[in-house]
């Protein structure tokens, strides 16, 4: 009953380069299938898809009420349940939907009602965000791998649909860790992105007198208590889930993700360095043990493979810059490297000696790779490389190999050898041109 379900529940949908045939014939399909079990299924989905997207509109609606809303302290508990709990069997592109009216209500939350409306919100949120990109990496994965069977073009299409939701997810996490962000106007307006220094400013309203603010000029920093930054930052309830799926999208095979959220986690490595004159709390050290142990792990596995040869150098600048701010307070990220197999402790003291005495990030990049070089990957156009000249390439053939060449080449000599004395006698063709 299950399969029969989710095909009634699968969305048909046109997509450029991957669909069969043209839009205009994806239509026309969908046209002369209403009077078929196709059509009847469509008829279905559509009316679910019409009431839930509905009641997100009318949950929308009711958030333009602002304090009336977000003030209601019995409501964010039941609503993130009622939204999040079941959504990981949403597809891909209706999650993509109920992520998209969700950003809105959390970014229209209020300064002064943050902490009662958006931990529960957030938590659960980020909790089923993972769990739902997660497992469908993963099944991606068996089906290159050739565990499970499935078409084609179905695969393409939810593949695309999948990074899509993997990048809108890591946007998101961007917007939250922007320190340019504060609580007054902040609705759902196009982002302006500078992934370079993970700087995300947002439009600024139209002036009241009718004269648009420029939005490339520089935003002030705004006052830690209206930091959204700050907030998700000092709210364990909140970050944990996050850094979760920061970790978990470190190994998705989707780059443009992937190396967005390097530059996220980079960002926030100063705030768990422990001060000098401040007492260093358990939940800091434990979120920097977790950076040092899981986040370390899963950059260097990427760095391994093949597939993130393009993200080596954000990789390496992650891992570098893990290593120099948590390694003078903690002797974990040594002892993942020297876990390694390949990679000596000598080398591994000399790394860390040289990555603690400069600053310039192209250096410290150089560094790690160098040090992980036994184990990184290469990408598939290098491993057909065939590597020295063609004179040194002869030299390095064994004794063996010649040996076998030479034997073989002279078995097929004896073998096919010729003897033009046997064959027919052609005495009597020739006496006819005498």
């Amino acid at each position: 009953m299950q399969p029969v379900v989710e095909r009634i529940l699968t969305d048909r949908f046109w997509q450029a380069g991957i669909s069969i045939g043209s839009r205009d014939e994806f239509y026309a399909r969908i046209t002369s299938s209403k009077s078929t079990l196709e059509g009847f299924a469509s008829s279905v989905r559509g009316k679910v898809r019409a009431v839930r997207e509905a009641c997100y509109s009318m949950l929308f609606s009711m958030s333009r009420m602002r304090e009336h809303f977000y003030g209601f302290a019995e409501l964010p508990g039941p609503l993130s349940e009622a939204l999040f709990v079941d959504s990981p069997h949403l597809s891909s592109h209706q999650f993509s939907v109920l992520l998209n009216i969700s950003r809105c209500l959390i970014d229209d939350c209020p300064v002064q009602f943050r902490s009662q409306f958006l931990p529960p919100m957030l938590s659960t949120l980020f909790t089923n965000i993972d769990r739902k990109v997660t497992t469908e990496w993963e099944i991606i994965e068996q089906r290159r791998n050739g565990i499970s069977d499935g078409d084609l073009t179905t695969e393409m299409k939810s593949e695309s649909v999948l990074r899509q939701l993997t990048y809108s997810a890591v946007i998101m996490v961007a917007s939250l860790f922007d320190p340019q962000r504060g609580g007054k106007n902040s609705l759902t307006r196009p982002l302006y992105k500078n992934l370079n220094h993970l700087i995300l400013t947002e439009r600024d309203p139209p002036d009241p007198e009718g004269a648009e603010s420029d939005p490339s000029a520089p935003q002030p920093t705004p006052n830690t208590s209206d930091s959204i930054r700050h907030f998700v930052l000092s709210s364990p309830a909140i970050f944990e889930p996050i850094m979760l799926f920061c970790t978990h999208a470190l190994r998705m095979r989707d780059t443009r993700s992937g190396s967005i959220i390097t530059r996220v986690i980079r960002s926030i490595l100063q705030d768990f360095v422990p001060a000098n004159d401040t007492q260093d709390t358990q939940t800091i050290a434990t979120i920097r043990e977790f950076i040092c142990t899981d986040v370390l792990t899963a950059c260097i596995s990427s760095v391994h493979e093949s597939y993130f040869v393009d993200m080596q150098k954000d990789l390496a600048q992650l891992i570098a810059s893990i290593w120099c701010l948590y390694g003078f307070c903690s002797e974990t990220p040594r002892a993942v490297f020297l876990s390694l197999p390949g990679i000596s402790a000598e080398k591994v003291a000399q790394t860390e000696s040289a990555l603690h005495q400069t600053t310039s990030p192209r250096t410290q990049r150089a560094l790690v790779l160098e040090l992980l070089e036994p184990l990184r990957g290469i990408s598939v156009a290098e491993q057909g490389k065939m590597l020295g000249s063609r004179e040194e390439r002869r030299k390095a053939r064994s004794a063996l190999q010649e040996r076998y060449m030479t034997n073989e080449m002279e078995t097929q000599q004896q073998t096919h050898r010729v003897d033009i004395n046997d064959g027919p006698d052609l005495g009597g063709v020739a006496d006819l041109f005498g």
